[in-house]
């Protein structure tokens, strides 16, 4: 890539940072969880995820207990210490970091097709999810994004399934007709929040929760468990399940960043990924189903399984195809 590619990609990421990252820690960055084998080559890896989340929590260990005796161990560095989504790829493409988790949206800034994987109502559920990033679609995709960047995708992990939270129910997308739906600033969220039936309101996740309570938003989407964290079943009234996007985030490295390790060594990696990856869903579906039951016991938010889904689904149908590069293979996707 040339470095006008190179600076026009971190550009257009930077303005995704504002609003699906949080923000960089000013604290001196610390590393999570034990501390590296003698001898073992440590990898540093970024996310910006709390230590609390599922990727911390469920996939590092997860990883390390696969990696050991392979002479490599993962020091995690959480909560964006090193950096954004965006700033951690550049790291990595550069070799000045070994890995970092980032979305989909934050690598369609290098390869516009990786940001179909972010798209909503492609996926049936999360088995057609993973049936779907560890097959020849996303495998050609991958390739083309390391072949354009260096970077590459060595595993996909389960984020969760986005919903709405609003303080009305929202059966299609009439009842958020005239309602500030909370989107990330990127083009396919915005298209997101035009086929829920909202007014897109860009806006920092950190922000959301005051947002909410003071009435400067009506409506935010997120998976459960950032519901949860972020504390919005306080400021809204219904959970509604939609399931808009079953969504993913990606294990990344390149050749520069991984250059000490021998072949047996970045096997084993992609393998420690492979068993990461099936923790991580674990985890997260776990606290799916418990937030759910918990708040359906609690009444502390509404839980609306209303939702007319296959309105939703055909929004969507009618609304993406036409607006991205990679309609087709959005629709072949579905279809599969």
């Amino acid at each position: 890539m040339t470095q006008k590619r190179i600076g026009t990609a971190i550009a257009a990421a930077a303005a995704l940072t504002l609003t699906l990252s949080a923000c960089v820690s000013t604290e001196a960055p610390a590393r999570t969880g034990d501390a590296a084998p003698e001898g073992a080559i440590e990898l540093r890896l970024s996310h910006v995820y709390e230590g609390t989340h599922p990727v911390e929590t469920c996939g590092v260990p997860a990883l390390n207990a696969a990696l050991e005796g392979s002479g490599v161990h993962i020091n995690s560095f959480p909560a964006a210490q090193l950096g954004s989504e965006a700033e951690s790829l550049e790291q990595v493409a550069s070799g000045s970091l070994e890995l970092a988790v980032a979305g989909p949206s934050f690598l369609g800034v290098w390869e516009p097709d990786v940001a179909l994987f972010d798209a909503p109502y492609l996926f049936r559920d999360v088995d057609h999810f993973e049936e779907t990033l560890n097959g020849p679609i996303a495998d050609e995709i991958f390739a083309s994004l390391k072949d354009e960047s260096g970077l590459d995708v060595l595993g996909t992990w389960y984020y969760g399934t986005r919903h709405v939270t609003s303080n009305s129910p929202v059966m299609t997308s009439a009842d958020l007709q005239g309602k500030k739906l909370r989107a990330a600033d990127a083009p396919l969220y915005l298209t997101m929040a035009n086929i829920m039936g909202g007014s897109a309101t860009p806006m920092a996740l950190s922000e959301a929760y005051m947002a909410l309570q003071q009435g400067t938003i009506d409506a935010q989407e997120n998976p459960i468990p950032t519901i949860a964290s972020q504390r919005f079943y306080e400021v809204q009234n219904h959970l509604n399940l939609t399931g808009h996007m079953i969504q993913g985030v990606m294990f990344v490295g390149s050749d520069a960043s991984l250059a000490a390790l021998d072949d047996e060594q970045r096997a084993a990696l992609e393998t420690a990924t492979a068993t990461a990856a099936s923790a991580v869903r674990g985890c997260i579906e776990d606290e799916e189903e418990s937030y759910v039951a918990e708040w359906r016991e609690s009444g502390a938010i509404e839980v609306n399984d209303q939702v007319d889904v296959e309105h939703f689904r055909a929004r969507a149908t009618e609304l993406i195809p036409d607006s991205f590069e990679w309609g087709d293979l959005y629709l072949q996707i579905r279809e599969g």
